[in-house]
């Protein structure tokens, strides 16, 4: 049906009745526009005609709950520095839990720095970052910045999930912690990862995501104060290895 109505005093049209509808729905059209169609013997107000009596007596939540909801905001994936650091301050941690019991149990940490303990102290960590994202959906530094890691469904990680992702962190973006220089590499190369195609190899492999909730200023505060404080109980309890390391060396030279 072709419908002509008059606005702003010029006679526009014609328009079929789902273009009247449109625009009646987006507010357009106010109802008091005189319209016709050729059934008509005169001009009647818009909300007169029997097509769009009932849209003018909908209410506004009935002329728009046929509409699709908005977009969902997509939160972004944190900043790799942000990242960065709430992984070392995890990984802190747990060097300072072993080194302190090596140290406490009266070995020589220089004489442990080798053999199978060189590639076997840095394994514990993968299990218990493995175990501890399955159930809370962080970890220690994570939780101090407000990120989670979760599944597409917003989900927690099941164990096997979150175990496959901790391994291959702790293979690509640590580099075994072995070396210093190959985890550096590593490092690098996450990072430039990370901000080429905003995700992790990792999160790629377990379709992991990644969350940042809640605001980041006193949080960040947080973690700073209790990652100062990680790093200057590692150095006391890692002192006594320095002075030795420092005492070979002056024998060296000398």
């Amino acid at each position: 049906m072709e419908i002509w109505i008059v606005e702003e005093g010029e006679k526009r049209g014609p328009f079929e009745t789902y273009q009247i509808r449109d625009r009646i729905e987006a507010g357009e059209l106010a109802g008091d526009e005189l319209a016709w169609h050729k059934d008509q013997s005169d001009w009647v107000k818009l909300r007169e005609m029997d097509a769009f009596r009932a849209e003018f007596g909908k209410s506004w939540e009935e002329l728009h709950q046929v509409l699709p909801p908005p977009l969902p905001s997509q939160p972004s994936q944190p900043l790799p520095f942000l990242r960065f650091f709430a992984r070392w301050f995890d990984v802190s941690l747990y060097l300072l839990l072993v080194f302190s019991l090596v140290r406490f149990t009266g070995q020589n940490l220089l004489e442990a720095d080798g053999g199978l303990f060189l590639y076997l102290y840095f394994l514990p960590f993968v299990f218990l970052e493995a175990a501890i994202l399955h159930l809370t959906k962080t970890t220690p530094g994570k939780f101090l910045l407000g990120i989670r890691v979760v599944t597409p469904e917003e989900q927690a990680l099941s164990l096997q999930g979150a175990l496959v992702r901790s391994l291959r962190a702790y293979i690509v973006g640590l580099g075994l912690m072995v070396h210093p220089f190959l985890t550096g590499i590593c490092h690098v190369y996450c990072i430039w990862y990370l901000m080429r195609f905003n995700v992790t190899p990792w999160d790629i492999v377990t379709r992991t995501r990644v969350r940042v909730v809640g605001p980041l200023v006193l949080p960040v505060l947080l973690f700073t104060v209790f990652f100062l404080i990680i790093l200057t109980l590692l150095a006391v309890v890692l002192r006594p290895t320095f002075i030795e390391i420092l005492e070979i060396v002056r024998e060296l030279e000398g």
